[in-house]
């Protein structure tokens, strides 16, 4: 499947019955935006040091890319993954809908508006063919049961089904999730890719992770 990260991690997010997003709204939206930011890293965008993003942006006129990197690159200093992350998130609706508009123009899928009581607008995402989301669900799951040799975009998306907790996604019976984390964490401290790769793909999951906490917690204070 010749799809970004971000796209990826978005058919494995939608439930394709439901047509929504399956996973719950804190633990979608900051692994998102490191979904983006591993695309970028991926294409030589920007690169990590001491924590910190270099960037190298080059304007292609796609809309989340050029904001992403205006953002970036206005910054007036080198900022840490996690700040960039937390920042970027409070984009996640602009970013999940280019996301969205993307694969439906590749026909993966069809986007459906409707008003819930005639007056509040909702969008509902139906797969054209379930079949895109079951082989890359099986792809996924081959790495983690059957030891098959990842490469370097499918541990990008295990590191994101990591950091997002969505091991549900994977698992085809009781108690399966349990199994296919321990499996995940095992590869996910090996050395199956460059240094370079491995070392930030750990940096933009442990910056998701302190996000999501981050958020959960004033969540939870506000009510």
């Amino acid at each position: 499947m010749n799809h970004s990260v971000a796209e990826q991690f978005v058919i494995l997010a939608l439930n394709p019955d439901k047509g929504r997003v399956t996973l719950d709204r804190i633990h979608f939206r900051y692994p998102l935006t490191g979904a983006l930011l591993m695309d970028y890293l991926d294409h030589g965008e920007f690169t990590i040091e001491n924590k910190r993003i270099i960037p190298s942006f080059r304007m292609n006129g796609e809309v989340v890319h050029d904001m992403v990197a205006e953002k970036i690159m206005k910054s007036g200093r080198h900022r840490r993954i996690s700040t960039w992350i937390s920042r970027l998130t409070n984009k996640s609706r602009l970013i999940f809908r280019e996301l969205t508009n993307t694969l439906e123009k590749q026909k993966i899928i069809r986007i459906e508006y409707k008003k819930f009581l005639n007056i509040f607008p909702y969008r509902r995402y139906w797969f054209n063919d379930k079949s895109i989301r079951t082989n890359l669900i099986e792809q996924l799951r081959e790495i983690l049961i059957y030891g098959k040799q990842p490469g370097k975009r499918e541990v990008m998306l295990l590191a994101l089904i990591e950091a997002a907790r969505a091991y549900q996604i994977l698992s085809r019976e009781k108690g399966e999730a349990k199994l296919l984390r321990k499996k995940n964490t095992e590869l996910l401290k090996g050395d199956v890719i460059s240094a370079e790769i491995n070392q930030a793909i750990k940096e933009v999951q442990a910056a998701i992770a302190v996000s999501v906490i981050a958020a959960t917690v004033a969540s939870h204070s506000s009510h």
